[in-house]
């Protein structure tokens, strides 16, 4: 059995075999790097206009004579005089002799002069060249997902195309007599298929490819056929017959045959139950059945491990301290992750218990947006206790 950081050790320490691949920009959105990039000219690239206004050279004066205009794109460079401006919009180049851009709610516009209300400071409102990042600087390092932010500064870069690492390909499938998908009718003792779509709203984010191989009944041959496909992917998981049971034939099958078995169960409630193995370059997360145990082991390990798979460098998960809003139950030499939903309280996180942890409970996971970590030294916390807390939504 193995404590959470040895198991959290093991995942990190395996070797992966990355594969990476060029895509045009437009094709990099929720992909992951596999190159440092550096700017291939300056930002901004000429001296440009921070406001729409005007740009002068500055003499004892207050009025200006207006010699023309210059509009984001325009790349002719006006030649103005002291006493003279050109008219500029935001983003529109400023001429190399200019001294600084009034505002136009700074002035009063007559024919084809302005009147300044005041003299205005040398160089305000003009954004330099190269006052963002100079040519060949480094602004995005390997291993970073491009996503909702990163991906647009990537095309405002003006790169072509990107070096990033290829898609991990996942495989799952889920185990029991008892699985129903929904939509199916009710049956009493059966149960709804609920881990598939956990893993896949949780992984669905990634750049991964995730392959349903489907439900399979508790029948040993039926499992180790599909236990042996795991040389087609990168990552197996399988939900359910990893525990103590007579049909749970996962567990069965990955110690007779021959897989390497790195993990076998882990000191955490819930979901004690994990198996991880290694079969060539698969490796293979047997899951508990139970979608609380299912849910909390992916967000522990599964989910850091697919980051990792995917290339991603900081693929650890979030944590971040904070406090009790509600009692928590836990028991001495176990580390609990109790599932809360935290809100934002006077600038701080606070955790709540949603009303049950019991493993078999599965509803009270709608609301749920971290886990909370208790301590196996600890046991039951109070109200305003500190605690660490992994966010898994919306913190």
């Amino acid at each position: 059995m193995n404590k959470y950081e040895e198991a959290l050790k093991i995942l990190s320490n395996i070797s992966l075999n990355f594969k990476a691949e060029r895509v045009a920009v437009n094709e990099a959105f929720n992909r992951v790097l596999a190159e440092d990039l550096y700017t291939d000219f300056p930002f901004p690239d000429c001296r440009k206009s921070a406001v729409d206004g005007y740009a002068i050279v500055i003499w004892d004066k207050m009025e200006y004579t207006i010699k023309g205009e210059s509009v984001p794109g325009d790349l002719r460079n006006a030649d103005i005089q002291a006493g003279e401006c050109i008219f500029v919009m935001t983003g529109g180049i400023v001429p190399d002799n200019a001294d600084a851009v009034v505002r136009v709610e700074d002035v009063v516009e007559e024919n084809d002069h302005i009147l300044l209300n005041r003299k205005p400071e040398k160089g305000v409102n003009i954004n330099l060249a190269g006052e963002e990042f100079s040519e060949n600087t480094l602004f995005a390092e390997c291993g970073k997902l491009l996503d909702k932010l990163a991906f647009p500064v990537l095309c405002y870069s003006g790169k072509k195309e990107v070096k990033v690492y290829k898609k991990p390909k996942i495989g799952v499938f889920v185990t029991g007599d008892e699985i129903l998908e929904p939509g199916d009718d009710y049956k009493r003792g059966h149960v709804f298929n609920t881990n598939r779509y956990i893993l896949h709203s949780l992984l669905s984010h990634l750049p991964a490819d995730i392959h349903y191989l489907g439900r399979f009944n508790d029948d040993e041959e039926d499992i180790a056929e599909v236990l042996e496909r795991s040389d087609e992917y990168d990552i197996l998981v399988s939900s359910g017959g990893v525990s103590m049971g007579k049909y749970d034939f996962v567990k069965k099958i990955l110690h007779e045959y021959d897989y390497e078995i790195i993990i076998n169960k882990t000191a955490v409630k819930p979901g004690s139950p994990l198996m991880v193995a290694r079969n060539e370059n698969c490796t293979i997360f047997g899951m508990p059945g139970y979608p609380a145990a299912f849910a909390t082991n992916l967000i522990l390990y599964l989910l850091p491990f697919v980051r990792k798979s995917c290339g991603i460098k900081n693929f650890e998960n979030n944590i971040i301290k904070g406090k009790l809003g509600t009692s928590m139950r836990s028991r001495i030499n176990a580390l609990y992750f109790n599932r809360a939903i935290v809100k934002i309280e006077d600038g701080g996180p606070v955790a709540y218990d949603p009303g049950s942890q019991k493993t078999s409970h599965f509803l009270s996971f709608f609301n749920v947006n971290g886990l909370v970590m208790l301590d196996e030294n600890v046991g039951s916390l109070e109200k305003g206790s500190i605690v660490n807390i992994i966010p898994v939504r919306g913190l």
